[in-house]
């Protein structure tokens, strides 16, 4: 390696003694040998104890927590080896550290052979083998006479990749990614995690030189010492020549010093290409695979509900599914009880869906799979053994003589499901209301149907019971079942923004200090002028019972406004609604907390509310 000035970084030549193969490899010894004790146990009690009882068991809320912890420990861990590379001498105050961090690696490799009673083939993985590797080498550290401060303590970078990857399949991230930004993440902490061990590695190469074995006149060795070691290698040196030559650039201005490292060198050549070079084929094959539908679904860990979704409705992307999922993915909706949603389709998606998929609740909500309910392997990997309720939508938008085929196809699939997974709860939407007895006859329980044409026969009774609640249905309904792309040209603007308007909704929130002291309809008629956003009602004072007041209208007097009154608007989203009132909290639901005090004030004040 180039020769650089380094004397900074030793501050004793007692130090080196510390870096010496004969303690390295005596580390080494306690922690291949500490493994081997742990499967030789873990192998005599899976021989003789019963694993019957044992079931599968799907990872908690401990795994994913013991798992982020594993990893934030890890990271620290590699902190320490930087830091050892940099101050050169055995620190008592870093091995108190180390020993916490290991303390929690005994606890997670403990705990992870419990939950599976103590199973060799648990005992058996990569992720048993570094938490005893590094639980021993700390050991090591603690009750040896002769400590070194070259600890291997970076060969935790590989349990952050396993830990990341387990916390993906655990459905961690989907909640903030989709799988190819997942996939792209994992890509680039792998880079950076081998890219750190190679380094690493070549650096204790190069502080510990090539070995001489020292034998004496039988033959027999006696002492192992070192020759042309290089102490004036650092680590950003070592991360340097791992970068340029992964990279296949290849300065050549530094090049290893010693024999190991250079066997090293070549053994960190062939694999760090292969490496790479598939990773970058995995991320084009999952592209493709998502693309295609071809993927696996895995569950979000946030997500309390998976529910499953086909037909008519997914295989054409139409205005039913768009609008089915911006009512069942509503933004006001809190972010834990949304559902997974898992769209299903014999049928490549054409350009109706894929407008579905890559929207942003479909990017952040919604899997695509193609496959048929009548394929178990589909299926499973839509996890449909474990979803919540299935729906299958007909396409409201179809033609008028083509209905009849569309709920004929509704029914089979929803009927294949059923036969497939009886336990699944399923949902139909039908398009004529007489298909419910093809529902029946197909042994589907037409209350599990619901027919677009229902609600005609509903809004009658319902104008009797409550004037006006009608024309609201007829408008929902028609936000439902209106396909409006047919229509002329000259029809279009206002068509547009009528589904602009439709897609408005009512949220809460609380006046603020601009608007303090002004009558409620000068500030409604302010906020819908700057913010397009609808001042409907106003709650008012425990003394008038904590009621919402349309139009500011409380006792027959228009309302003055104050900071904090909480309100009702129509807007388009919560945030552009709490910019619009200039409320002091930004979170959607903060309004709350006020609403309730009031009206509990009334009630204690015995006015009704």
């Amino acid at each position: 390696m180039s020769e650089t000035d380094t004397s900074g970084l030793m501050p004793s030549a007692a130090a080196y003694e510390e870096a010496k193969w004969s303690r390295v490899l005596a580390q080494q010894a306690v922690a291949f040998s500490a493994f081997a004790a742990v499967l030789v146990l873990t192998r005599l009690w899976t021989s003789f104890t019963s694993t019957k009882f044992l079931r599968r068991r799907h990872k908690n809320q401990v795994d994913t927590f013991l798992a982020l912890t594993d990893i934030v420990c890890s990271t620290a861990s590699m902190f320490i080896f930087v830091a050892q590379s940099i101050i050169r001498e055995y620190q008592v105050g870093i091995t108190a550290v180390e020993v916490l961090l290991s303390s929690f690696y005994a606890v997670a490799f403990v705990r992870r052979l419990w939950v599976k009673n103590f199973d060799f083939a648990i005992a058996f993985t990569f992720s048993t083998f570094f938490d005893v590797y590094a639980v021993s080498v700390i050991s090591y550290q603690v009750f040896s006479p002769e400590p070194t401060w070259l600890t291997p303590t970076f060969m935790r970078s590989i349990s952050v990749l396993i830990r990341y990857e387990e916390v993906m399949k655990m459905g961690f991230w989907a909640s903030y990614a989709g799988e190819v930004k997942q996939r792209l993440g994992l890509s680039i902490l792998r880079f950076a995690c081998v890219t750190f061990f190679y380094a690493c590695v070549g650096f204790c190469l190069e502080i510990l030189g090539d070995i001489d074995l020292e034998v004496d006149g039988n033959g027999a060795i006696v002492g192992i010492s070192e020759r042309s070691p290089n102490y004036d290698t650092t680590l950003l040196t070592q991360l340097y020549f791992v970068v340029v030559t992964l990279s296949t650039v290849g300065y050549g201005d530094i090049t290893p010093a010693t024999t190991l490292h250079k066997v090293f060198a070549i053994v960190m050549i062939v694999s760090g290409v292969a490496f790479f070079s598939s990773e970058v084929a995995a991320i084009v094959a999952l592209k493709d695979e998502i693309d295609s539908g071809r993927g696996k679904y895995r569950r979000s860990r946030f997500r309390n509900a998976h529910i499953i979704i086909l037909g008519g409705a997914v295989t054409s992307g139409s205005a039913t599914l768009q609008i089915f999922l911006e009512e069942l993915l509503h933004p006001s909706r809190p972010n834990s009880s949304l559902p997974d949603v898992v769209l299903m389709s014999e049928e490549a998606p054409g350009t109706g869906l894929r407008r579905v998929l890559t929207s942003a609740l479909g990017q952040a909500h919604v899997k695509f799979i193609r496959g048929s309910p009548m394929d178990q392997a589909d299926l499973a990997r839509a996890d449909a053994a474990n979803a919540d309720m299935a729906f299958v939508l007909g396409n409201l938008s179809v033609r008028d003589h083509l209905t009849e085929a569309e709920d004929e196809d509704t029914i089979l699939r929803a009927s294949l499901l059923q036969r497939q997974l009886p336990g699944l709860p399923v949902r139909l939407l039908l398009l004529r209301s007489w298909a419910k007895e093809m529902a029946r006859t197909a042994g589907i329980n037409p209350l599990s149907c619901l027919t677009s044409g229902v609600l005609n026969h509903c809004r009658t009774a319902l104008a009797v019971r409550c004037p006006g609640l009608p024309v609201l249905l007829t408008t929902m309904y028609s936000k439902l079942a209106g396909d409006w792309s047919q229509l002329p040209n000259s029809m279009m603007p206002w068509v547009r923004e009528y589904f602009t308007s439709m897609r408005h909704d009512v949220y809460g929130a609380q006046i603020g200090a601009a608007f303090d002291g002004m009558p409620f309809l000068e500030a409604a008629a302010k906020i819908y002028e700057e913010h397009d956003v609808n001042l409907l009602a106003v709650q008012s004072a425990p003394e008038n019972g904590g009621r919402l007041c349309p139009a500011g209208m409380i006792g027959g007097h228009l309302h003055v406004l104050s900071e904090g009154d909480v309100v009702m608007c129509l807007g388009q989203d919560v945030k552009r609604v709490l910019r619009a009132v200039g409320s002091s909290s930004k979170h959607p639901e903060a309004w709350r907390a006020r609403f309730h005090a009031v009206r509990t004030a009334a009630a204690r004040m015995g006015i009704r509310r």
